[in-house]
């Protein structure tokens, strides 16, 4: 770490910068089609290319939920690829546009995404045998918050990503939406409430998950014949007869009857992992005393100096 501050944290420094400004001053034509002047960058898509309206929009035919910049001619600032014409077509293959389509209602649709909360232009099919709405969005890995006249969803990616975080982080729903909101806008201008849908999608997807899980959606006799206990799950650890021990477990001798017994026990609660902290020989401090906290060697001379000394 010493050795990056040493010889790389200013040029570090000086590449973040490079990319806030013009990456193409003296080229000022498009990266894709070099014949029209480029304006729009992506900040997901891998590389640091520059492209005009029309190649920013045909290039995110399948990411239609990333961040677009416009250059104002001072700095980069976001724009969404809905104001730029980019429309999400369900129901049809990718380039394809429906001829009786229907605009979502007031044509203000949120799509809930682990890149954040993004207001997209979106098409329905009314063809003749055109699934409904909410199927249509199911079909294309969106979740939606209501059946009728959905308005908002969220993408199974987003879903899954607050599955594993809550379990994993102690992540609440709160903020993890809050988080996306910040994503899209950190000053707090622009935000779409969503959180109350979210968490209902969240809910519903739980449990749908659980059902899938333990087989309740192959029964004939569909899911409302679930009995008591049939979607709790055995403990693989436990001894189960006629799954995890042996036909004749019973009649095993007793020197070996200790193979299925049953033990239950209780973890402790190990605080001595506790004095393993890191130390500034093995993690140095990158900044010292320019923020919040002083130096560390002076703090520590202060006190060597002045234990003896009452705080008022």
């Amino acid at each position: 770490m010493k050795q990056w501050v040493q010889h790389d944290r200013e040029l570090f420094l000086w590449e973040l910068l490079r990319l806030e400004g013009n990456m193409s001053p003296h080229n000022p034509l498009c990266s894709s089609c070099h014949t029209r002047p480029h304006q729009y960058r992506c900040s997901i898509c891998f590389g640091d290319q520059v492209l005009c309206k029309e190649c920013i929009v045909e290039a995110h035919r399948t990411n239609p939920l990333h961040y677009v910049e416009k250059w104002n001619g001072i700095y980069y600032e976001r724009t969404n690829l809905k104001t730029l014409g980019l429309r999400i077509q369900l129901n049809h293959p990718l380039s394809e546009q429906c001829f009786n389509h229907k605009r979502a209602p007031g044509d203000d649709f949120i799509i809930i995404d682990s890149l954040g909360v993004h207001e997209v232009g979106l098409d329905f099919c009314e063809c003749e045998r055109a699934p409904s709405h909410a199927t249509q969005l199911l079909r294309a890995h969106l979740y939606p918050a209501t059946g009728i006249y959905p308005k908002t969803a969220a993408t199974f990616q987003v879903l899954q990503q607050f599955h594993l975080l809550s379990f994993e982080s102690k992540c609440s729903g709160y903020e993890f939406y809050n988080s996306l909101e910040r994503l899209m806008d950190n000053v707090g201008g622009g935000r779409r409430d969503r959180y109350n849908e979210f968490m209902r999608i969240v809910r519903q997807w739980r449990h749908l998950k659980m059902l899938k899980r333990t087989g309740r959606a192959h029964d004939p006799e569909g899911i409302e014949e679930t009995k008591p206990g049939q979607c709790a799950l055995l403990c693989p650890a436990c001894p189960q007869p006629g799954i995890n021990l042996s036909p004749n477990w019973e009649s095993s001798p007793e020197s070996e009857r200790w193979l299925t017994a049953l033990f239950l026990g209780i973890d402790a609660n190990f605080r001595m992992t506790r004095k393993h902290v890191s130390s500034e020989e093995h993690d140095p401090s990158l900044g010292p005393g320019w923020a919040f906290f002083v130096e560390e060697t002076s703090y520590k001379k202060y006190l060597a100096e002045n234990w003896d000394k009452k705080q008022d």
